[in-house]
């Protein structure tokens, strides 16, 4: 199985204090099952560069140099194959009177493309996508 974490999985990880839920989902993994997405992936260097100049962003810039070499071929693209699903999904959900944000939507249709369950705390933002997800937060400890 393939998991597509979402940018709010990713954020937790660098907390302070992270959840406990997510922390041990996460170690559970087998790392060649995790992937993100290459939208994911700008959504976190937007809120890094968007940080004034300080130790708290020159760590989340070292933490961002880790991730992408850690996960080098798991950074799965928006191509054209999951262009084809998002038009379809995002037709498909406004002809239901829905409609979802549209980097949601890229994720969304990224992990559909890649059949992967996308792995977030926002599971009403993609209702409407037609995938499977999963709320790490959520999960039982025992």
């Amino acid at each position: 199985m393939k998991y597509l974490l979402d940018t709010c999985v990713l954020s937790e990880l660098v907390k302070s204090e992270p959840d406990a839920h997510v922390l041990q989902w996460v170690k559970a993994r087998k790392p060649l099952e995790l992937c993100i997405s290459a939208m994911t992936w700008g959504e976190l260097q937007r809120g890094v560069t968007r940080l004034p100049e300080s130790r708290r962003r020159a760590e989340l810039t070292v933490w961002l140099q880790q991730l992408e070499a850690g996960f080098e071929d798991r950074i799965l693209a928006f191509d054209q194959n999951g262009s084809k699903i998002w038009a379809y999904m995002t037709v498909q959900a406004e002809a239901q009177g829905k409609t979802m944000a549209a980097f949601d939507s890229i994720i969304a249709a990224t992990a559909r493309a890649h059949d992967c369950t996308l792995v977030t705390r926002n599971i009403s933002d993609f209702i409407n996508a037609g995938i499977d997800v999963l709320d790490p937060w959520q999960i039982d400890l025992d």
